[in-house]
Formats: structure tokens, C-alpha cells, sequence
């Protein structure tokens, strides 16, 4: 009897309770590292989330403007080359989301590039839809079916189906041959289920993805007042006139 109690609470523990799953992060500090260059360190509490987004408000009014989208499990990040004496109100907002499945392309050699040779399938018959801001049925959100089709020489058409009831939006993440991480390249409207793209590099290989996401709690603001630019002649730089 006490080893199937076990067994059970064991169960529910491998999927995180909601509010541990989407923990916003936590003591957002902002240093100087230079007189021109910002560090943030935080703390991730987070168990499920996909990323980060490290944003500052550029009047330091609340309005946020996204300036890096960082891997789960990030806590640190440096903001560089700033303008000498100014101050900068950061914040990191935690975003969620189930991925798809992957596809790749290869690119062609340089040439002009082609139309579609036709356009993007729409669902024939409409999805099951789930919530992916609980994770009792996070993982059914998850998008099926994707698909990338190379447009000569360097274009693409992705399409899949989209199982997301409540998505605030669709990132496409990608990862070339090059690199080891996938990396947030377009955000798209909740209800997509397809994309032509080009301009992709000539003659190289891609990893491609999307995912439904939902952005979380945010973190405490942090601010940070740079320094005098150290390359000018003291007494030569002044603060622009707003």
C-alpha cells in the first residue's frame, strides 16, 4: 500500500504543478561591467519554459521593446556598446510553449529566386485545440505535421497544423548547420499554419521548427546608469537635448 502511495505521488511529481512549470524569474540585478556595457543576472525558476526574452524600455516608461531571446535555463546576459550616461530599465519575460517536430532544407547556389509553385495548404478538416497554459494538456498543443519545402534557390514554405486553443503567439525558431542552439527568426499570428520565407543564406543546410507560446510573469525591473565613454576626450561628450 505504501509503495503504490509512492509510486503515485512519484507520478504526479514528473509533471510540474502549473505554477512551478510557469514560475516567472526572480532578483533581476543590472551592474555595469564597463562604463558602456550592462550585465543582468537572475534567477530561473522556471521549469518549463522554452526561453527568455530580455527586454529594456527604452524611455523607462513601461514600455518594453524585446532586444534578446535567450535559451531555457538562462539567468545571465550582457547588454553592450551603449550610450554613454544614460539609464536603462530592463526586465526578463519568460515564454512557454510546446515545439514541433523538425525539418530541414538545403539551400541551392546562387540564382534568382522562384515563386512558390503553389500556395500554402490550409487545414482540410479543423484541429482539436488544447490549452497550453496548463500542463495537463501542454504537450497536445504541441503542433503536428510541419513541413518545409525548399523554393529555389533559397526560399521556403513551411506548413503544419495547429493544435494551440490559446497561443498569444507562433515563433519560428532556426538552427543552421553552423550553430548548435535554435534561434527565434519571425514571430507569427496565433492562428498560423503556414509560411513562405526567403532570403535564407545560399548553399547551406537548415533546422526549422515553430512554436505556439505564451509569454509568463515577468521579473522585477532592474536599472543601470552608464558611464562616461572612455575613447572621448573628457569633456567633449554631451548628454542629447530631448
Amino acid at each position: 500500500m505504501l509503495l503504490m502511495a509512492a509510486m503515485l505521488f512519484a507520478g504526479c511529481e514528473s509533471v510540474p504543478r502549473d505554477d512551478k512549470a510557469f514560475a516567472a524569474p526572480t532578483h533581476l540585478t543590472a551592474r555595469l561591467a564597463t562604463p558602456l556595457d550592462i550585465d543582468l543576472n537572475w534567477k530561473d525558476n522556471a521549469k518549463a519554459e522554452a526561453g527568455y526574452f530580455v527586454e529594456y524600455s527604452p524611455e523607462a516608461n513601461n514600455e518594453y521593446v524585446i532586444i534578446e531571446a535567450l535559451p531555457p535555463d538562462s539567468t545571465t546576459y550582457r547588454h553592450p556598446h551603449l550610450m554613454p550616461q544614460s539609464r536603462f530599465v530592463f526586465r526578463v519575460l519568460p515564454y512557454f510553449g510546446p515545439v514541433s517536430g523538425t525539418a530541414t532544407i538545403h539551400t541551392g547556389k546562387e540564382g534568382p529566386q522562384q515563386p512558390p509553385d503553389r500556395p500554402p495548404k490550409t487545414n482540410a478538416v479543423a484541429s482539436v485545440k488544447k490549452s497550453i497554459r496548463t500542463m495537463a494538456t501542454f504537450a497536445e498543443g504541441a503542433p503536428t505535421d510541419f513541413k518545409a519545402t525548399l523554393i529555389p534557390p533559397a526560399g521556403a514554405r513551411l506548413e503544419w497544423v495547429n493544435h494551440a486553443a490559446d497561443a498569444d503567439g507562433i515563433l519560428l525558431e532556426i538552427k543552421p548547420e553552423w550553430g548548435n542552439e535554435f534561434k527565434v527568426s519571425a514571430f507569427l499570428a496565433s492562428n498560423a499554419t503556414s509560411l513562405v520565407t526567403y532570403n535564407f543564406p545560399f548553399d547551406a543546410g537548415f533546422t526549422l521548427r515553430v512554436r505556439p507560446f505564451f509569454y509568463g510573469r515577468p521579473s522585477n525591473t532592474a536599472e543601470q546608469t552608464t558611464g562616461i565613454d572612455p575613447t572621448m576626450p573628457a569633456g567633449t561628450w554631451k548628454p542629447a537635448e530631448h
